[in-house]
């Protein structure tokens, strides 16, 4: 298992549900990556997302939810555009308990759905720990399977 410590794992746009496709076709034409959509009916939200190039946009599903209220209240207040930046750690837990000590909450725990389309690809565990300059900012101690993130000569050339 690969993962980021110490360094971004991926970038998360926010877009509006009626927007979403064009943003992903935008984005992977922009990138040549290519994002898979995995609707988390469960949450009411729809993520694309390329593990390979550390790219996601996220989507509120229409009817509200109580997870989904907050990506609604984020468009409504900021619009369409960056919202979270995942930062890898090598030990989520240690790191949340070095956080704490210093008096800054920690959400709660976030990990992969066992039906996501990528769930062989990895393992992943995320906690949300604030804003830094209106982004919101989320640790991610995410475990990839051999060969999903290109390092080096098997990183592909676009």
């Amino acid at each position: 298992m690969q993962k980021f410590v110490n360094h971004v794992d991926h970038v998360a746009w926010l877009s509006r549900p009626e927007n979403l496709d064009a943003n992903v076709a935008h984005l992977e034409q922009l990138t040549g990556a290519t994002l898979v959509r995995f609707d988390r009916l469960d949450m009411g939200f729809s993520m694309c997302i390329s593990w390979e190039a550390g790219l996601e946009i996220v989507a509120p599903m229409v009817e509200r939810t109580d997870f989904n209220q907050w990506l609604w209240s984020q468009l409504e207040t900021k619009g369409e555009g960056v919202t979270s930046v995942v930062f890898g750690v090598k030990d989520l837990d240690a790191h949340k308990a070095r956080l704490e000590k210093l008096g800054i909450p920690v959400g709660p725990l976030m990990d992969d759905h066992p039906d996501s389309p990528w769930h062989d690809k990895l393992v992943l565990l995320e906690r949300t720990v604030g804003e830094v300059m209106n982004t919101n900012f989320i640790l991610g101690d995410i475990d990839y399977a051999d060969g999903v993130i290109p390092f080096g000569d098997a990183a592909r050339d676009v």
